[in-house]
């Protein structure tokens, strides 16, 4: 059995290998649906590793990633507040197919879910992954599960499976990477930059591009708008650093393409099938006056807010994030939700002229940002490889050193 000194006494590089290899897994289980144990497990046992770093592994990472959590942790104490001094926490009362639900709109299990295991891989994929070698095979290993997803998704249509979603609900879900179609456009994106990464570092081998053509086909079969949208806000960003001719031959390709999607996009495509059947929109319009209710403390949003008032237990949230915080948190804790943002933003801006991973992440964090204002999701593991990812591109400080 080993023990706390064992690790002690291991070498740096074996152990910063050992915690590679427990991330690198972890990374691969937050796709799969269904393994919310083994995730936790993974990163647990990656995070005690890095305490056990002679080199005082945790103080180091922290020094540099500071900037990132800081805001984080205030947005987590905001939440402590509200919820333990201004206000009772609200009952989410609803009835999801016939049971009677009660569930508070905080726990001490959403806030490790939503927060805390978040914020440790987000320390662990940057202390870990800092060596461009390190992130070269995460991210093969990555572009191995586009593949994976293909193969399954090839299984699925000689079933008939694909065939028979394409028509009747029109978008694409491959079965075990998650529940819904919705959660699997998230899978797809999460995706995007370790396959953009690979085209950067193998440019000019033959196959550096087959992983990104394979993800853009599953996205554009997903058929989710906002995903669309997302992916193209990634690219745009990257082009931005393109010499100005293959800039504008980018910009008259997509002017094309959208003119082309626009004219000949199906009936469940188009903008009156959103006022006629899903409501989204008549709810960002409602709820701004709703949250002038309380704008410092929120009003608690919750679940018995939105039935009472809409058709469909779908919605359950907002469907725009930045609305969604201001809902349950109030100014402040969409002010300290926007820092954390932000402070990313600035910190891969400072690296956009010297580390592509800087440039990635930048266009990462926007694409995911812009496929938020029509959705929710920085949730469970969703939002726990939107953080590892982002350790992972984190560029270091000038004075730091990778």
């Amino acid at each position: 059995m080993l023990l706390p000194q064992d690790f002690r006494g291991a070498s740096p590089s074996s152990l910063r290998s050992s915690v590679q290899a427990l991330l690198a897994a972890y990374s691969v289980a937050l796709v799969f649906r269904g393994t919310a144990s083994l995730q936790a497990i993974l990163l647990l046992s990656a995070f005690l590793l890095l305490l056990f770093d002679r080199r005082d592994a945790l103080g180091i990472a922290w020094k540099d990633a500071r900037w990132a959590l800081g805001p984080l942790l205030l947005f987590s104490c905001w939440i402590f507040a509200l919820c333990g001094f201004w206000r009772e926490p609200p009952l989410r009362s609803w009835d999801p197919g016939g049971w009677n639900v009660q569930q508070p709109w905080f726990s001490l299990d959403q806030w490790r879910r939503d927060i805390a295991q978040p914020m440790i891989a987000l320390l662990c994929g940057w202390w870990a992954f800092r060596e461009e070698g390190a992130r070269r095979w995460l991210f093969l290993i990555q572009g191995g599960l586009i593949f994976l997803l293909a193969a399954k998704g090839l299984h699925q249509f000689f079933l008939g499976e694909i065939v028979d979603g394409l028509l009747q609900r029109g978008t694409l879900q491959i079965r075990g990477f998650s529940r819904d179609n919705i959660f699997f456009s998230y899978v797809l994106l999460l995706l995007t930059p370790g396959a953009l990464w690979l085209v950067v570092q193998f440019r000019g081998r033959r196959f550096s591009w087959l992983p990104i053509l394979v993800l853009l086909a599953l996205v554009f079969l997903n058929k989710r708008r906002g995903t669309w949208a997302a992916v193209y806000v990634e690219f745009l960003v990257l082009a931005l650093g393109w010499r100005r001719r293959h800039l504008a031959v980018f910009l008259l390709g997509t002017l094309l393409l959208g003119s082309a999607a626009y004219h000949l996009r199906p009936g469940w495509f188009q903008r009156n099938y959103d006022f006629q059947r899903t409501g989204r929109v008549t709810i960002l319009k409602d709820y701004p006056a709703l949250a002038a209710e309380a704008p410092i403390t929120g009003v608690g949003f919750g679940k018995d807010t939105v039935v009472k008032n809409y058709w469909h237990r779908i919605y359950q949230h907002a469907h725009n994030t930045f609305l969604n915080r201001l809902l349950e948190l109030g100014w402040p804790g969409l002010a300290f939700w926007v820092a954390a943002l932000a402070v990313y933003a600035f910190r891969f801006l400072r690296g956009w002229t010297q580390d592509p991973a800087a440039r990635i992440g930048l266009a990462f964090l926007l694409a995911f940002c812009v496929r938020n204002l029509t959705d929710d999701v920085w949730i469970a593991s969703n939002a726990e490889l939107f953080w590892f990812q982002i350790g992972v591109l984190m560029p270091p400080r000038p004075e730091s050193p990778r």
